[in-house]
């Protein structure tokens, strides 16, 4: 793991802050002491020595059993030179002294020419022991030759073997017999020899693949790092935007992604801090207007005194949309708050929220808009009595406002509320007999400022009672519309289960 980078005073990392954006200061020495020791690099280079060693000994192998196979070659050879005079004259004995340096050139206790089964000592040695092993060069089978060398390697010594082969310059053969320490001794030369050789081509091959391999991938992926690390705790800071180097593989695409996260995360942070300032004049707004709708109210209220029919006729329209107005204030600054308080469940009869929520709206809605509760009045269920009660206040008013603006043509205006229960949900129906919702609004019609059905709305209701209603664990959501009205369902769990901490929902 890399350790994160040292930070001054200002609580900036000294390295990156005075650089442009996506530049990375000189990586601090830690993090490579720390990536060679323990981190990617180490590993890599620890696998590559181990790879190269792995091939080398998969080299070794054939190429142990090939010395041993030259080096008897060499031996039959220098045997087959010295023969040439030996054979020139037949009646020539080789002297003790002649037949005791072709012994040690040859390493052999004895050195013979066999022509078809005729047999000729050409010089001998102490007499050798029992012959352990017959090898034949023209002869043997790869996998015979393997064993055969791994056998004198490691557990030749004292035996003794013999070996043949054809004559390059007649149809003869040569014959040694030998004692394998003088074979065994040089394979485990050349296996010395081809170890170390093999450890330092391992190293340099592991050293060159290493700094590849640091160069292409690992100080590109530190300096992604690095960068990420210092944006995480500075990401308003437009001069940590990671600049792309440019390259065209995958830590290229990488580069590129994060360049472009790291920018929509800028412009999202500034996008919400624009809307949590914004949202905050909004409620001083909201509040100083209330406070002279409050005045309005008044002065409307004791209009409605005044014997002049024209007041007497408008006086009621305006005391009702100064009223309209308060109540889109309430909503504003309700919906302001980041999050709903946790929903407090307990049992409740579902009958009895809905016969308040009809007071409440009797104050307001028109006599001929007919309101009917059709929930059965024994049904109970486990919600927070005033969240739920101002989710369906709100799509009761907004349902009476849609009906407000019918033509008088002899349709009945009505808004009922039904409900059914099941083991495990609870539904409520919401049902009115207005214009329908427009298809523009039903693609947002949970969105604040979005959602809104008619003109001049801020579909702030909507959005609230679809806050409230998720924070119990269920859902919301508009079942039918048309000409001939809208039905809205709410679906709770039977038994709580799922409730939540409302959250804003997204537009």
């Amino acid at each position: 793991m890399l350790e994160k980078p040292q930070t001054g005073e200002s609580g900036k990392p000294p390295q990156l802050a005075a650089k442009p954006a996506g530049d990375v200061a000189p990586l601090p020495e830690h993090y490579f002491r720390q990536s060679v020791a323990r981190g990617l690099s180490g590993r890599l280079l620890v696998l590559t020595v181990i790879f190269v060693m792995i091939a080398e000994v998969l080299i070794f192998v054939p190429s142990v059993a090939n010395f041993r196979n030259v080096w008897l070659q060499n031996h039959l050879d220098t045997a087959e030179a010295a023969s040439i005079v030996y054979l020139d004259d037949s009646g020539i004995m080789l002297s003790p002294e002649a037949q005791e340096h072709l012994l040690m050139a040859t390493q052999s206790l004895q050195v013979s020419i066999r022509e078809g089964s005729v047999s000729r000592l050409m010089a001998s040695g102490p007499a050798p022991g029992p012959v352990t092993e017959h090898i034949s060069l023209g002869r043997m089978q790869p996998m015979s030759t393997l064993r055969s060398a791994f056998s004198t390697l490691l557990f030749g010594g004292e035996r003794v073997y013999h070996v043949s082969g054809p004559m390059k310059s007649g149809e003869a053969t040569i014959e040694l017999v030998q004692e394998d320490k003088y074979l065994r001794n040089a394979m485990l030369s050349y296996s010395r020899n081809i170890l170390l050789i093999s450890l330092v081509i391992s190293l340099i091959t592991a050293g060159l693949v290493f700094l590849a391999l640091y160069w292409l991938i690992v100080r590109p992926i530190i300096r992604i790092s690095s960068n990420m690390d210092a944006f995480s705790q500075h990401p308003e800071d437009a001069a940590l935007v990671y600049r792309p180097t440019g390259r065209n593989d995958e830590i290229g695409i990488a580069e590129a992604r994060l360049s472009s996260l790291q920018k929509d995360l800028q412009a999202t942070l500034r996008q919400k801090q624009h809307l949590a300032e914004l949202g905050l004049a909004v409620s001083k707004i909201n509040h100083d207007l209330r406070n002279i709708l409050a005045s309005a109210y008044l002065f409307s209220d004791r209009l409605t005194g005044v014997a002049d029919p024209t007041v007497q006729r408008l006086a009621p329209k305006l005391v009702k949309t100064i009223d309209r107005a308060v109540e889109y204030t309430r909503s504003v600054l309700a919906y302001g708050k980041a999050v709903e308080r946790p929903p407090d469940l307990q049992k409740h009869r579902l009958h009895a929220l809905v016969e308040e929520v009809g007071e409440t709206l009797s104050v307001e809605k028109p006599d001929h808009v007919e309101w009917r509760n059709a929930v059965p009045e024994d049904l109970e269920i486990c919600c927070d009595w005033e969240n739920l009660f101002r989710a369906v206040l709100n799509l009761c008013r907004n349902a009476v406002q849609a009906m407000e603006a019918l033509p008088q043509d002899g349709r009945q205006p009505r808004l009922e509320i039904a409900a059914t229960a099941t083991p495990r949900e609870t539904t409520i129906r919401i049902a009115d007999t207005g214009p329908g919702i427009p298809g523009p609004a039903r693609e947002k019609l949970f969105t604040a400022f979005q959602g809104s059905a008619k003109a001049g709305g801020t579909g702030l209701g909507l959005a609230i009672a679809f806050e409230l209603v998720r924070g119990h664990g269920g859902s919301i959501e508009l079942e039918t519309t048309g000409p001939e009205g809208s039905v809205f369902r709410i679906t709770l769990p039977a038994d709580g289960n799922g409730a939540k901490t409302p959250a804003l929902p997204r537009p």
